[in-house]
């Protein structure tokens, strides 16, 4: 698809007739190069006008991944990079990937936040089939923090950060039982991290070739709103992402985990 962003009011027809051609040549281009990768593979062009993340937004379904680039990526956190992605990924009711210019020639890997809404095992499943398909090592993060409160001492904030890594280790061994259920033979990896779940996931991506992360909608007046950590992914973009939303409809609570004793996760500081 290509869209002819029209937010800068009327063009004359002249300009209108050279933009029009312009656009077909993107996709005339884009079809060739698509041919070369996969000669196999059915190929159907879309030429809009409008608002392009809005007009990208309207193709996306459960079934359906959009795909855009950026040449907007790095390091530095609070840095605006990817607006526009973050607008599609608001919009978008199905999967979204946004595929980054890199400096980084080789990545391998694919990496997948865990949470227990329904986006987030949602995004589990996709990352699995991935890893599998491209016979991948998948790596499964659960970040662990939030600060104890202050007004505990020494013994009860220990006792406070065991039972949060407690609940910890059982989400994660809950997330790989159900990815070894579905791909026995895939090699996967598990890790707590102590960080905020945006900076947490950036970090270890960074030269993965995937990063998958679940975004549940929101209910009341914003329900397009992205949740914090697709948010903080999305804003400081470092590698493949791909944002992956609670089909419509679907309740986005967590889902009760299991009481099966979890194998050891070293939590990583």
């Amino acid at each position: 698809m290509h869209v002819i962003d029209d937010e800068w009011g009327v063009m004359g027809s002249q300009l209108v007739g050279d933009e029009n051609q312009e656009a077909r040549d993107i996709l005339d281009g884009a079809v060739e190069f698509a041919q070369e990768l996969a000669p196999h593979l059915d190929i159907t062009t879309v030429l809009a006008s409008g608002s392009p993340m809005w007009e990208l937004s309207q193709l996306s379904s459960k079934d359906t991944l959009v795909v855009v680039g950026t040449h907007k990526t790095g390091f530095h956190y609070g840095r605006a990079f990817g607006s526009r992605s973050l607008q599609l990924a608001s919009l978008a009711t199905g999967p979204i990937a946004v595929i980054p210019e890199s400096a980084v020639r080789i990545r391998s890997g694919v990496v997948v936040g865990i949470d227990e809404t329904t986006a987030g095992r949602r995004a589990l499943d996709i990352a699995a089939d991935e890893a599998d398909r491209n016979d991948s090592e998948l790596t499964l993060i659960r970040a662990s923090s939030l600060s104890a409160p202050m007004f505990l001492d020494e013994a009860g904030r220990r006792d406070w950060q065991a039972r949060r890594d407690g609940a910890a280790h059982r989400v994660l061994a809950d997330a790989v039982g159900r990815v070894q259920a579905d791909h026995p033979n895939l090699a996967t990896r598990s890790r707590i991290i102590r960080r905020s779940p945006g900076v947490a996931l950036n970090d270890v991506s960074r030269t993965a070739e995937l990063l998958v992360v679940g975004s549940s909608r929101r209910s009341g007046f914003e329900p397009n709103v992205l949740g914090t950590v697709a948010y903080d992914v999305l804003l400081n973009l470092v590698c493949p992402t791909m944002v992956v939303h609670a089909p419509v409809g679907e309740p986005a609570q967590p889902e009760s985990h299991s009481e099966q004793k979890a194998e050891h996760h070293e939590p990583v500081g």
